[in-house]
């Protein structure tokens, strides 16, 4: 079990309180600690220590595959689960995960995957998905079943082969993590679903889905102030323009059309979400900067002003990441 930051740290207590509640017994806990701020690094190590887990911390911010890349050395068993450290997951999902990797011999599993601001929450994420590449442009992307109420679609729902998985949280055979290890640090934001799914299909091995697995990624839930550039950086224009050219190198797909476009334009609105719970003028502003970055040329305007009010913030983060040695 690999816990790894993804963008934000308020709610990495509450995250793994719940993983290690609902963890197999007998399973390998390894926590990737990047950068929280000091009170809640020290309540997540005391957690990972009485668990007898192990404890890489860094001081500063990580890119998923950054944290992924720490734990890998650490993992000893068949099966190895990366998960967020903003999700919930519901009761025996590591089990179910395995079973559907036993059964299919697949090398990857994912789970469904709620969201919402609670556990409680119904609203679907992703449920498998298909994912297609013609002539050089990925002219399909997805997510089944996504935003769809889970008691309407659940007769839906059946373990399938799936095109598109996440690393909210993800099964992975440790063999083959290790084959594609180390996970491509070049993708930073946009991209790293994919680049797992497709380097599975490149090997002639299979993805699937797993339906009776579940868990719930936590969002809209107001940020704090200390994580805004924490935020900030994680959907940079400059990490979702890097991780996306990277992407579309390595697998041969046109950063210029097709998903990459509607990628692109998706993240500048996810930027935006940092103002949730702030203030009504706060959620107005929002909610009109995420319209704008519906239409492409807009989201050109609003990108780059929103960079450079939010560039304060940022730059805290990039200046800790430079310190460790890391490129911003």
């Amino acid at each position: 079990m690999v816990v790894s930051p993804r963008q934000r740290w308020s709610l990495a207590v509450r995250s793994l309180t719940s993983v290690l509640e609902r963890m197999p017994v007998g399973s390998q806990l390894i926590y990737v600690d990047g950068g929280a701020p000091t009170d809640v690094s020290a309540e997540l190590q005391s957690l990972v220590e009485q668990h007898g887990g192990e404890w890489i911390r860094r001081d500063c911010v990580l890119a998923g595959n950054e944290a992924r890349n720490l734990a890998m050395p650490f993992v000893d068993r068949e099966f190895v689960v990366f998960i967020d450290n903003d999700v919930i997951p519901a009761p025996e999902w590591v089990e179910r995960l395995i079973e559907c990797a036993d059964e299919t011999d697949a090398a990857v599993v994912g789970p469904l995957i709620l969201h919402g601001p609670s556990e409680q929450s119904k609203q679907i994420h992703i449920a498998g998905g298909r994912l297609s590449i013609v002539d050089g442009v990925m002219v399909e992307n997805h997510h089944l079943h996504a935003y769809q109420d889970i008691d309407a679609v659940r007769s839906q729902l059946e373990r399938q082969r799936s095109d598109q998985l996440e690393f909210h949280s993800i099964l992975m055979r440790s063999s083959f993590a290790r084959d594609i290890a180390p996970f491509d640090e070049e993708i930073r934001t946009m991209g790293e679903n994919e680049d797992v799914t497709l380097a599975a299909t490149a090997r002639g091995l299979e993805c699937w889905f797993e339906p009776s697995a579940s868990v719930t990624y936590l969002t809209m839930i107001r940020l704090e102030d200390y994580e805004l550039g924490y935020w900030q950086l994680r959907w940079s224009e400059e990490w979702n323009r890097r991780s996306l050219e990277r992407c579309g190198e390595k697998w041969g797909i046109s950063v210029d059309e097709g998903w990459p476009v509607n990628a692109r334009m998706w993240a500048t609105r996810e930027r935006t979400r940092w103002y949730h719970g702030r203030s009504a003028l706060y959620s107005n502003a929002g909610k009109t900067v995420r319209g704008l970055n519906k239409h492409i040329w807009l989201s050109r305007l609003t990108r780059g002003i929103e960079e450079r009010v939010m560039s304060r913030h940022k730059r805290v983060e990039i200046d800790r990441r430079t310190s460790a040695g890391l490129s911003a």
